[in-house]
């Protein structure tokens, strides 16, 4: 920056040069007794700046005060090159009044000395025009460069989820040198460093050091490592043992075990306990979900495509939070929830009346979280899963339009008519989800769906 800095200020004096000679040439003609004291006077001014960083001739640019200073223009006018012109030419019309009592030097000197101060006093003028392009540059500059730092984070991060608490917000409170700074981003004092504050921390873009700062929830004040991870939230809901858990961990262990369809560089879950929960999945076994508030099942990636980590949620949910008895409200993802799985079970005693039952639960709760009228549609892409498709008496691997058609044949006409008249976008899937893979079909169709666009890392 200070290098651009008096490269901005030298070339005004460069620039501002050539309407000098274009209004002298022009006001009194091309003529020798015009270029000789047009030349004094130019080379005179030039040999002033390149000699003059100090003292009572200082043509160097000002001492900053602020970091950085991008462009120093009418913004700066005070210490600017139309004060630092102004001020020398006019001492230049005064030097030769100090050898008065030497008329013949006197006159010399002023030969000299009142063609560079004239050519200083046009300069100055000449230089407001530059001066005001210049701020009108930096400003320019400094408008594209918030846009660009919005645009970055939204594209990599959308809204930073909590991973203890749930709740979305902005952006996460970031420890900047001991500092607690919610959101890091450009100001009118600069562009490249957090609030120009911290040296240290560029912030410009998702490229810059931030990203790897201590974070924290600005809600619960957890700390989170999410290195400004966009999320892509999936809520779960289904009766008990409708198999929400398993339809999590078919998704997430066919990830990691296929590195994101070969395309992930890293993946690994956010809780460590997500780990034996997977172990315990590959072995047939998958406890009931806890009633109470349950934080996600957080698969963290990098890929190449991405300048930033992501995070997949998978909100599982208890089945009891569905029922009529249950009403205390702690979903949190409900607000903010990019794609939502509904899993029913076919094979359970009066499969289509629980299957009923659970949605009208999840819906109440889900309206009533959002304040969302009954009328208004649901913009959110849901995909209908049913699940034991490996069992007698279940819908086999039936998908899209012909499942809907068996599933209306079967007795779930009031449940389907319920959910199209809900959503906007509903899909119908059958798979066995108790086998590791079966199920990422279905979030590769809702990550199609929506802006997070991760389809090509599952598998169809």
């Amino acid at each position: 920056m200070k290098r651009l800095n008096q490269i901005v200020w030298y070339l005004g004096y460069l620039i501002s040069i050539i309407p000098v000679c274009m209004i002298v040439i022009y006001s009194f003609g091309a003529d020798i007794l015009v270029y000789i004291p047009l030349v004094i006077g130019i080379v005179g001014t030039l040999v002033l700046v390149a000699v003059g960083n100090g003292g009572d001739l200082n043509m160097a640019p000002p001492p900053v005060t602020d970091y950085p200073v991008p462009f120093i223009g009418l913004s700066k006018i005070g210490g600017s090159q139309v004060y630092y012109l102004a001020k020398n030419g006019f001492m230049m019309f005064v030097v030769p009044f100090g050898a008065v009592s030497a008329p013949i030097l006197a006159v010399l000197i002023a030969l000299i000395t009142i063609p560079i101060g004239l050519v200083m006093f046009i300069m100055a003028a000449c230089l407001i025009p530059y001066l005001a392009v210049v701020d009108a540059l930096y400003l320019a500059t400094l408008f594209l460069a918030k846009v660009i730092d919005r645009h970055q984070y939204s594209v990599n991060t959308s809204r930073f989820v909590c991973p203890e608490c749930g709740k979305k917000s902005y952006r996460p409170v970031y420890d900047v040198e001991g500092r607690m700074i919610q959101g890091l981003c450009p100001t009118n004092k600069g562009i490249f460093s957090q609030e120009m504050e911290v040296r240290s921390v560029p912030c410009f873009g998702s490229k810059g050091g931030r990203k790897k700062l201590n974070q924290y929830c600005p809600d619960c004040k957890a700390t989170v490592e999410t290195e400004e991870g966009r999320s892509f939230v999936v809520s779960m809901a289904g009766a008990k043992s409708s198999g929400k858990t398993s339809f999590s961990f078919s998704v997430l262990g066919e990830f990691m075990s296929t590195n994101g369809n070969h395309k992930a560089s890293s993946e690994n879950f956010y809780f460590s306990r997500d780990d034996g929960l997977l172990d315990d999945y590959r072995r047939g076994i998958c406890n009931p979900t806890p009633l109470s508030y349950n934080t996600p099942h957080i698969l963290t990636f990098e890929a190449g495509r991405f300048v930033t980590k992501r995070h997949i949620f998978m909100c599982d949910v208890s089945g009891g939070f569905f029922s009529s008895d249950y009403s205390t409200d702690i979903q949190p993802q409900y607000e903010y929830n990019d794609a939502i799985v509904f899993t029913l079970d076919p094979t359970c005693y009066n499969a289509q009346d629980v299957a009923y039952a659970a949605y009208v639960g999840f819906m109440e709760k889900y309206r009533l979280y959002n304040k969302m009228d009954a009328s208004k549609k649901i913009t959110v892409p849901i995909a209908v899963v049913a699940t034991r498709a490996d069992k007698p008496g279940s819908f086999g691997n039936l998908v899209g339009a012909e499942l809907r058609e068996k599933m209306v044949e079967e007795g779930y006409f009031p449940l389907i008519n319920m959910i199209e008249k809900d959503f906007l976008a509903v899909t119908f899937y059958s798979c066995d989800v108790s086998k590791e893979g079966t199920a990422s079909e279905i979030m590769k169709h809702l990550s199609d769906a929506t802006a997070y666009k991760i389809g090509p890392l599952f598998k169809e």
